[in-house]
């Protein structure tokens, strides 16, 4: 009997359906395709397994957390022999938290099937995630990913890493300061001749003019109006001169700046 060819939009797909299922946190469905001695590189260094018993101990949290959004798909074939196919790719794989923050892995694998005894199943996975460079400095971690860490844990890394690894100083009303990493902050007010600082969790009045607070923000911060200044991560959408937060918050955008900031969340994407 002849054995039914596998194409190439056949291993595609069954590349995407596991990545699917993984960020669905369906965990049977994710390793239904895999071999038993599926070798899995991840991101971290204790994510290295070459079983799937394995495999499934090391990514037992991953399952307990919220599924994510894959998005900005794009997979190609890399390879194909008599037994063995390799299908190399890249996503975006999207979350938001409870407390309206947002987490974006842009994610780049590589996946091996072979058939064994009759079926194609997937022998191995190397994944990691992009970084754009050039890298900040950064002192080692005192509290290292470990494999009791989630996904989650790992994105919340990456995120602070991709705002900077320095955080801002403010200068509170109170007269204490306030260290903050800039993908804590999702828009700046000013009042009066202070400036009120709102967090994923707070609101903090700080010293300053809002125009004096331009200089300590990183480029993702635009002034998008004479009272508002915005982290355009937290942009969900714009529409008539407002902006809609992913947190579902409105804040207004001037007539003289809705031109340029249409135009900047377009090159930002």
């Amino acid at each position: 009997m002849s054995r039914k060819s596998t194409s190439e939009a056949d291993l595609i797909r069954m590349t995407t359906e596991v990545i699917h299922n993984y960020h669905n946190r369906h965990l049977e469905a994710t390793i239904a395709p895999m071999a038993q001695d599926f070798i899995w590189i991840g991101s971290n260094d204790y994510q290295w397994c070459e079983s799937l018993e394995e495999f499934c101990r090391l990514t037992k949290n991953v399952y307990a957390e919220p599924p994510m959004l894959v998005s900005d798909e794009e997979y190609r074939l890399l390879f194909r022999d008599r037994n063995t196919w390799g299908v190399y790719g890249r996503f975006t794989a999207s979350a938001v938290l409870e407390d309206g923050g947002v987490l974006r892995a842009h994610v780049r694998g590589t996946y091996i099937w072979r058939r064994i005894d009759g079926e194609i199943k997937l022998f191995h996975v190397h994944a990691s995630n992009a970084q754009d460079i050039p890298l900040n400095r950064i002192a080692s971690p005192a509290d290292p990913l470990t494999e009791n860490s989630g996904f989650y844990d790992y994105l919340k890394r990456m995120d602070a890493l991709r705002a900077g690894a320095e955080k801002i100083t403010f200068h509170c009303r109170e007269g204490k300061y306030l260290f903050l990493y800039p993908d804590e902050i999702i828009f700046l007010k000013a009042a009066g001749h202070c400036t009120i600082l709102y967090t994923r969790s707070e609101t903090f009045s700080v010293t300053g003019l809002l125009s004096a607070q331009t200089a300590l923000l990183p480029a993702l911060f635009q002034r998008i109006h004479k009272s508002y200044i915005v982290n355009t991560w937290y942009i969900d959408s714009i529409c008539r001169y407002r902006a809609i937060l992913k947190n579902g918050q409105e804040i207004p955008i001037g007539k003289d700046s809705y031109m340029a900031l249409k135009q900047f969340l377009r090159q930002s994407l």
